[in-house]
């Protein structure tokens, strides 16, 4: 009967965790969605690339830092401060 609990224990521990996780990685995902940049960070080049966000419509310029290799994506009128 011991061991029959603790596989019920153990089933849900690995269950809680696998839930934990899910819910931090789907969460991560939202608050990175949702972000919008009042300004363009230093080490960021405009390129020519232009697209039209589907769910609102918007066009969006993809600006890409060199360094990274990370690309933001910014309503056309944003401006690079100066």
């Amino acid at each position: 009967m011991k061991v029959i609990g603790a596989y019920f224990l153990l089933d849900l521990l690995v269950g809680v965790l696998i839930i934990v996780i899910a819910f931090q990685a789907t969460n991560r995902y939202r608050h990175r969605r949702g972000r919008e940049i009042d300004s363009i960070p230093p080490g960021f080049q405009r390129t020519e690339e232009v697209t039209i966000d589907p769910t609102t419509g918007v066009r969006m310029v993809v600006w890409y830092n060199e360094e990274t290799g990370q690309r933001i994506y910014v309503p056309e009128t944003k401006k690079k401060p100066s």
